[in-house]
């Protein structure tokens, strides 16, 4: 009985060293799960995904269907700046949809910081949410790149630091980056389909000097704008410029004089 089970060892063992890259079982040490809301003693998915931005030391590759101004376009920005090689890919919609005024502004964030971003446009949607970090890390799962995802959604996030599947990622990422087009910074928001150049839907520029922002909508007011003074205490965020505020991942309100 001892020699079958010694037999059985060996061959499991064997069977584990032989097998391909798809075979391999990922250790539970490579995986990390969040979810939001996080459960008692979790991880937040926001923040996992921001430690692992400023972790990143070479490359950052970004699949984004749905991104919103807030602190993790902010991190990618600081990212590049500090010099990691930053590029994201996301989904047209953010760019065509009337509706979606943050999520263009968030992209053209991106772009105007002078992080490559491309515009996909399948015959779909673009629906990948996916991060590859220095070609070793993958940051995937339901969880969106918004202020939604983080605080109104339920969603799942894996962080998952194995360099095999992330090449795999990789290679996907390229295959998409084949079919899109380069991201023209400058035009409307809200027209990239016709690239027809047009102010239409960019902010008013803030005057120099202090300005408030809100917490709950990551927008940024000052005197002259409707909701200058009827943000609650609570939400309310003071700070001592526009620039700041950016920095900080808020937007300037579209309708202020």
């Amino acid at each position: 009985m001892r020699r079958g089970l010694l037999t059985l060892s060996i061959l499991v063992a064997v069977l584990a060293l032989t097998a391909g890259p798809y075979a391999r079982p990922a250790c539970a040490a490579q995986i990390e799960v969040c979810f939001s809301p996080p459960l008692p003693g979790g991880c937040d998915p926001a923040g996992a995904i921001a430690d692992a931005i400023r972790a990143a030391g070479q490359s950052i590759l970004v699949q984004a269907y749905e991104i919103t101004p807030g602190p993790l376009v902010a991190a990618l920005i600081n990212a590049h700046r500090r010099g990691v090689d930053v590029r994201a890919i996301v989904d047209y919609k953010q760019l065509t949809d009337r509706r979606s005024h943050d999520d263009a502004f968030a992209v053209q964030n991106l772009g105007a910081a002078g992080i490559p971003v491309l515009v996909d446009r399948p015959r779909g949607i673009m629906h990948d949410k996916v991060m590859i970090i220095d070609g070793e890390t993958v940051i995937t799962g339901s969880f969106n790149y918004t202020y939604s995802a983080e605080h109104r959604n339920v969603e799942n996030l894996l962080v998952i630091h194995d360099p095999a599947l992330a090449a795999q990622y990789v290679r996907h990422w390229k295959s998409r980056a084949a079919e899109s087009r380069p991201l023209r910074v400058g035009l409307s928001l809200g027209s990239q389909r016709s690239a027809a150049a047009s102010d239409s839907y960019l902010p008013p520029v803030a005057p120099n000097g202090p300005v408030v922002g809100n917490r709950r909508s990551r927008i940024y007011e000052w005197p002259g704008c409707p909701y200058y003074n009827s943000i609650s205490p609570r939400a309310r965020v003071d700070f001592s410029s526009a620039q700041v505020a950016e920095q900080a991942g808020y937007r300037a309100a579209h309708n202020c004089r």
